[in-house]
């Protein structure tokens, strides 16, 4: 494979490993919305489906997300193995220069960042179900100024 092909074949990877990050994200901040405006309104089976849609959902994209990702960073261990034996036309590609040795430890880092998103998610799902359902039978402190002051 020549120089070129790498280059493209690396900067290829990359927009599918970020398109694959967009949808994971989109059904994040779905579930987010649908939290923040539903949570509180959802009984314990439909919030029980809810979050299994969710589950099922945010592993299938999360997955995509982490093995694009892995195939990225691999092309970059490997664009960076051959251009140190081999130096050739690809010094100006990142993983080319001394930095792409790193690559290898990224998917790592990857599957801790959806980890963590998933893991707050559903997070945000219990405590704005629980705060609401709280609140409900209560004025909406924002409405009622005696209660801001009561609070402080």
């Amino acid at each position: 494979m020549t120089d070129f092909e790498q280059a493209l074949l690396f900067s290829e990877y990359l927009s599918t490993a970020n398109l694959v990050f967009s949808n994971y994200m989109a059904v994040t901040f779905a579930m987010l919305t649908a939290s923040y405006f539903l949570a509180h309104r959802m009984g314990g089976w439909v919030a029980a489906l809810f979050l299994l849609l969710y589950t099922v959902g945010a592993m299938l994209s999360g997955s995509g997300v982490l093995f694009a990702f892995t195939d990225f960073f691999n092309l970059g261990v490997h664009i960076h193995e051959q251009a140190s034996q081999n130096p050739g036309a690809l010094g100006w590609l990142g993983p080319a220069g001394p930095g792409g040795a790193a690559m290898a430890s990224m998917p790592m880092m990857v599957g801790i960042m959806l980890l963590v998103s998933y893991v707050g998610s559903i997070g945000f799902f219990f405590v704005v179900r629980h705060n609401r359902i709280l609140a409900e039978g209560k004025p909406d402190a924002r409405d009622d100024p005696a209660a801001d002051e009561a609070a402080e």
